[in-house]
């Protein structure tokens, strides 16, 4: 908690940004970021999402998971035991059970005392500083989630990812107005979902991002989202040479470093 509210009056003194980062041909592309910036803090803390957006980022990813008294919080995993000193399932924890939990210090001992957070709490946090990719995960209620993003006032400035193919249709039929991301490897399995639903974003791997791909695309009102989670110097590269609309990476830092250089 202490860490969370250090980077929250750091936001205020340091300038943390929403704009994304122009590209050395003079396009901007913007950053989403995988867990938060989970290089330079805990992932999927409102310390690593503090720290992506001052590195540039204009997105930050949170991973929803509910809790057995449906609490929805910010996790990837579905156990608590990697990024926690909890143990077992989070849906099997009540919500007072997993705020107690010590989400940090497994990172560094400068992170003790960082929770896992509410979803609410991460939306409070990014409110008017950043936009946000839902990656929702099974189990999760469409409804609840629906109410709680338009309460937070985030209808608008949010995507939405889903797993399990019936919760998308029971969002589509819920949320017509909220936009969704779909994965697809080239025009043809873009045009499958396409049938389901109506994509505002498509994550690709920046190798199947042809001219044919972008114009396809951009013709039927869908950005791509280059996804480069994990990858190293040359794949952040090779993913600006292609000229996404967006990148989906861990490292926001190496991507700033790298757009400087150029």
């Amino acid at each position: 908690m202490i860490v969370d509210l250090l980077l929250g009056l750091m936001w205020v003194l340091g300038g943390y940004g929403m704009g994304s980062l122009p590209t050395g041909n003079g396009k901007d592309i913007e950053v989403v970021v995988h867990r938060g910036a989970n290089a330079l803090a805990p992932e999927n803390t409102v310390a690593s999402a503090l720290a992506a957006l001052k590195e540039g980022a204009t997105w930050i990813e949170v991973d929803v998971r509910i809790s057995k008294d449906s609490v929805m919080y910010n996790l990837h995993d579905e156990t608590l035991d990697r990024t926690t000193d909890g143990e077992g399932l989070l849906r099997d924890a009540t919500s007072a059970e997993i705020d107690k939990l010590d989400a940090g210090e497994w990172f560094s001992p400068a992170f003790k005392g960082a929770r896992v957070p509410r979803v609410s709490e991460m939306l409070d946090s990014l409110k008017g500083k950043a936009s946000v990719f839902f990656d929702v995960k099974r189990g999760t209620p469409v409804r609840p989630l629906i109410e709680l993003v338009r309460a937070k006032g985030f209808e608008h400035n949010s995507f939405f990812w889903f797993a399990d193919p019936r919760m998308l249709q029971e969002f589509v039929r819920l949320a017509p107005e909220m936009k969704i991301k779909v994965n697809a490897h080239d025009i043809e399995s873009l045009k499958k979902w396409q049938e389901v639903c109506t994509p505002s974003y498509v994550e690709i791997a920046p190798a199947n991002i042809t001219e044919e791909f972008r114009s396809y695309c951009h013709a039927n009102g869908i950005r791509i989202m280059a996804a480069i989670q994990n990858a190293d110097i040359e794949s952040y590269k090779e993913a600006i040479a292609v000229q996404p609309d967006l990148v989906n990476l861990d490292r926001p830092e190496l991507w700033k470093q790298i757009i400087r250089a150029q």
